[in-house]
């Protein structure tokens, strides 16, 4: 579900959406509700119901004993299962399919295609696959550093069985459209039709304001319930944390996100000095409102949306090589990249002791954000792109 535009599929999403209904086109979303995103359409903002048609669907995506058993035994994805056996989704997709003449059905992303058979049948559009992240990568990855032996078998399984599926079912597709050239140069083995589509955010209204900051503060933000994001999370707690606040008693670290409950670590940590807010109600806000962002992530593909808003925003953000993938950035120039204990507390301590540094930094962090990846003129170049394989 698009809408409330908190995390970065979400926000990526719904920035094209509005961005195609500005262009002029008939824009229609169909849209799982799962218990990790649950929202009203009723309650989405009347002007956004007038440019874009919204749907949906609750989908029972809970990992559940029985059905993650059986699934060991066979040489199916059970990521791919988990999203694709609905019948109430396929039941609404067909309805809207038959409602009208579409040209183009866009895919956000490789776990709604196990619908791709259905939406042949009932449309003659083109159907793409606007490739988020390259999956695959993100559970092997995420195995790389799981401590757990049983889980790390799991994972490397289930990368195994995914990685055979994403790169046999992409080439059904009239097109790809990856979300940063790295992922695009993994993705080039399908010799389809691709364009990239970098473009994420839309912040035109959003000046960078430093009036108002809390300085020096930590900040993180993304999804609490998405197993890469809690793994970074705990490795920087568990192994940076502890020295920082020995040097720096009083600064704290503020965690903002979706669902913080469904993390066991957090709520069995008592970790002094961060604040976990849960799910706030304006993102911009509360990143305006803090100075420092803080990536430790060490599993994923795609591009991170909320490091691009935060670098818009004027923020100096600490990274991971992972975390920055696919960002066009320069370490030291508009980013900090860390990858060990060491260098996280190194660069840390230097900005939490050189305000001067770290406006520097975001300064030409937002230059680099405004200008590189403004969702506007990336949309119109994917509709030009769209309008090519339409012919």
């Amino acid at each position: 579900m698009p809408y409330p535009p908190r995390d970065g599929g979400s926000v990526v999403t719904l920035n094209y959406a509005k961005a195609f209904a500005k262009l002029g086109h008939d824009v229609t979303i169909l849209a799982m509700q799962t218990y990790k995103r649950k929202f009203n359409i009723e309650n989405i903002p009347n002007d956004l119901k007038k440019a874009i048609t919204f749907y949906a669907e609750y989908v029972d995506t809970k990992i559940k004993p029985i059905p993650f058993v059986v699934n060991l035994f066979s040489k199916k994805s059970y990521h791919i299962w988990r999203y694709g056996s609905s019948r109430k989704f396929a039941k609404k997709l067909i309805e809207i399919l038959k409602s009208k003449k579409f040209d183009i059905v866009q895919l956000e992303g490789l776990y709604l295609d196990p619908y791709l058979e259905l939406i042949r049948k009932h449309s003659n559009a083109k159907v793409v696959m606007r490739a988020h992240n390259v999956e695959h990568e993100i559970l092997e990855k995420y195995a790389k550093f799981e401590r757990s032996l049983l889980k790390r078998v799991w994972l490397e399984i289930q990368a195994k069985r995914l990685k055979k599926y994403e790169m046999n079912r992409l080439k059904l597709y009239d097109a790809i459209v990856p979300i940063s050239n790295k992922d695009a140069e993994k993705l080039s083995r399908v010799r389809i039709p691709l364009f990239v589509s970098d473009g994420v955010i839309d912040l035109d209204d959003k000046g960078v304001d430093i009036s108002s900051i809390e300085f020096p503060s930590l900040f993180y933000i993304g999804a609490l319930d998405w197993f890469p994001n809690q793994q970074g999370l705990e490795w920087f707690f568990e192994n940076v944390w502890d020295e920082i606040i020995l040097k720096k008693p009083d600064l704290k670290f503020y965690l903002a996100g979706r669902n913080p409950d469904a993390w066991d670590f957090i709520k069995r940590k008592k970790l002094k000095n961060v604040i976990t807010l849960g799910e706030v109600e304006d993102a911009y806000e509360f990143m305006k409102s803090k100075s420092i962002m803080i990536v430790p992530l060490f599993a994923g593909s795609g591009i991170r949306v909320k490091i691009i808003e935060a670098m818009a925003l004027g923020k100096v953000v600490i990274s991971t090589s992972i975390g920055a993938e696919g960002i066009e950035c320069e370490d030291g120039e508009n980013i900090l990249i860390a990858n060990t204990k060491e260098e996280f507390v190194e660069r840390i301590l230097r900005c939490v002791d050189n305000f001067e540094l770290c406006k520097n930094i975001g300064e030409k962090a937002s230059k680099l954000a405004r200008k590189r990846y403004n969702v506007g003129e990336k949309a119109e170049e994917l509709i030009e792109f769209y309008e090519a394989i339409k012919k």
